[in-house]
């Protein structure tokens, strides 16, 4: 008999979209499942809505936890609660391809790993992309596949050592909690996510098996992500926020602040594994790409202050301190000199993302 999988679904305030990923879990072609989903103490209608499906499939669980614990204690709590010999991961905005579990499986199978990792397409309104099929991104797959074991003709790499500096290095990310499968047991040696993150809670969990575990990545898409209309990023569009020409409203200042703080403290958090890490060879260099990047986040966050000359001033000091760099100095000059101006130099370094 398949063994079971605990799929764990995190979920809050999702009562119109969260039906869509349970019927793509129904439709997996692998059925020996059970579905945990975790409701982070929902307003909506969320529980209501999961109470019906447990009438109808004998495999779907409702947990609600009684405190909000945020993405990452929610998945504990699932976790916990899973009876299954694997673990899986499914947001309650996106959805599996039918084949998931069952491929998911199979590879662990033929490669001997202990994890197995997808890849995935992305979805914003009616657009649907796969991300993977550009240039940089077909480099660095062709790239992992000369540098690490392969399987099925390539479509498998297989990581033991050497994937978390690779990680660190790329410019782009192939690991995705959505996509993971990894035996329950391996939760006594890694624990559970660190729940004080409320952003990255899932990379830096990921980074706990990394050059660790024997991993898997299918490249092949087994997931949809979808960026809906309450996601944590999708406040406004950053990529075309233009803070010289358009006036940021206190409500998407905030918003920006509060996730680069977030970003910072993971940021930071990843710094201290790189320096206790004794598997990556480039080790200063890892660190300064860190430093550059803690660095920029507080530079952003003193140039879109720079009305306020105090609260710039103080958050461009901390930029200097996590790296010095052209723009960060230069803007400290600006804010003494008391110019609020914009500058079209200063604006390219900007991290609004």
């Amino acid at each position: 008999m398949d063994k079971l999988i605990s799929i764990v679904m995190p979920t809050y305030n999702r009562a119109q979209i969260i039906s869509g990923a349970i019927e793509s879990i129904l439709r997996q072609t692998y059925a020996n499942w059970e579905l945990i989903v975790v409701d982070d103490r929902s307003t909506d209608l969320t529980e209501e809505t999961i109470r019906e499906w447990t009438t109808t499939d004998a495999r779907i669980r409702y947990v609600r936890n009684e405190r909000e614990k945020g993405p990452g204690g929610a998945r504990n709590t699932g976790m916990l609660a899973a009876q299954g010999e694997y673990l899986a991961f499914l947001d309650s905005d996106d959805e599996w391809y039918p084949y998931h579990l069952t491929d998911s499986i199979e590879t662990l199978a033929l490669t001997k790993a202990d994890i197995s990792f997808a890849l995935w397409v992305e979805q914003h309104g009616d657009i649907t992309s796969y991300n993977f099929d550009n240039k940089v991104e077909r480099q660095l797959l062709r790239s992992m596949r000369t540098t690490f074991e392969t399987w099925n003709d390539e479509e498998t790499i297989v990581f033991e050592r050497g994937l978390f500096e690779a990680f660190l290095s790329h410019t782009r990310n192939f690991f995705q909690l959505n996509t993971m499968v990894f035996r329950r047991e391996l939760l006594g040696e890694v624990g559970l996510i660190n729940e004080d993150f409320y952003l990255g809670e899932d990379t830096t969990y990921l980074l706990r098996f990394f050059d660790k575990y024997r991993i898997a990545l299918q490249t092949k898409p087994h997931s949809v992500y979808r960026e809906s209309p309450d996601s944590l990023y999708l406040f406004c569009d950053r990529w075309q926020l233009d803070p010289d020409t358009i006036h940021l409203n206190e409500e998407i200042y905030n918003k920006i602040e509060g996730l680069s703080f977030k970003s910072i403290k993971v940021r930071e958090h990843i710094r201290d594994l790189v320096a206790k890490s004794d598997s990556i060879n480039k080790k200063a260099k890892q660190l300064y790409y860190i430093d550059i990047g803690i660095s920029s986040k507080y530079y952003t966050l003193g140039y879109l202050n720079r009305h306020d000359r105090k609260k710039a001033l103080q958050y461009c000091r901390q930029s200097i301190r996590s790296k010095v760099t052209i723009f960060n100095l230069f803007l400290f000059v600006k804010l003494l000199c008391s110019s609020k101006r914009g500058n079209v130099f200063l604006h390219k370094a900007l991290n609004l993302w």
